[in-house]
């Protein structure tokens, strides 16, 4: 009876949490199954003199815990413990000198302050998302190619700074070389280490087939990019990299986009 008021009890208080902020039915799964196993456990552990006596008639059984369901509770308790500090460091970060005792060195000194341990999901891209609609892909990778659309420029600033505004011009031209005018032009910046810092613009257009936009990206180093043209009902998009760069003890450094990192294949835009 203790162990089912004490399931209950915790199911009182957990449902409407678990439903206020909804999480994803593994994740709901998880907590129940642990808290219902937890009460359920303990209660037959500690209920088992209570049943030798009652079965047994014998009134000298002590109470007390045999030292093999201990192991197992300790064990339980450091494996419960272990994980909530994956858990927390995956999805919040580690902070202070966590960071630099449990991650590897950084492969450079200037960006150790802001490194992340943070997860930020499976791929930058959503990869998995466009698996599932490959074939639309593959339609639409062919019609682009045909359309020959070309798409260029860059930053007017050759090296822009972290935090800074900085112009990023684009021109639009069909394969016969006219611009396309009255387009819609969006520009997407992403960082694979911190998904909360992406930014996504909208460009203007200030002449025919030029479109541009402000932007300040808030870490330096290397930053994907997507580009979407869309004119009627024509969508052409580029992919690419782009670097950001700082300032260190007076000198401009720009540190560069790397092996590994996203679209590296890609023809990279600065």
């Amino acid at each position: 009876m203790s162990s089912l008021a004490t399931a209950a009890l915790m199911l009182l208080i957990y449902m409407p949490l678990a439903i206020t902020h909804w999480d994803g039915i593994d994740v709901f799964a998880i907590h129940f199954a642990f808290f219902m196993m937890i009460p359920y456990g303990l209660g037959i552990i500690t209920g088992v003199h209570a049943e030798r006596r009652h079965l047994d008639g014998d009134d000298s059984v002590k109470k007390g815990m045999h030292w093999i369901p201990g192991m197992i509770i300790v064990f339980f308790i450091i494996l419960a413990t272990v994980d909530s500090f994956i858990i927390s460091s995956a999805t919040g970060g580690l902070e202070g000198g966590l960071t630099k005792l449990l991650l590897p060195k950084p492969a450079s000194d200037e960006i150790s302050e802001n490194i992340s341990s943070q997860f930020t999901g499976a791929v930058s891209n959503n990869l998995q998302d466009e698996e599932k609609q490959f074939d639309n892909y593959v339609i639409k990778l062919k019609a682009q190619r045909q359309r020959g659309w070309k798409i260029g420029g860059g930053w007017v600033k050759p090296k822009p700074l972290i935090n800074q505004s900085a112009t990023f011009r684009l021109t639009a031209n069909d394969k016969y070389g006219n611009p396309i005018t009255n387009a819609k032009v969006t520009t997407e910046f992403r960082r694979a280490s911190d998904r909360k810092v992406d930014k996504f613009y909208t460009l203007k257009e200030i002449g025919e087939g030029v479109y541009t936009a402000d932007v300040n990206l808030s870490l330096a180093g290397c930053w994907s990019m997507k580009v979407l043209v869309i004119k009627g009902d024509d969508e052409h998009e580029i992919k690419g990299e782009t670097e950001i760069s700082t300032m260190v003890g007076g000198k401009l450094h720009t540190p560069e986009c790397i092996d590994g990192e996203p679209d590296i294949d890609e023809k990279r835009a600065r």
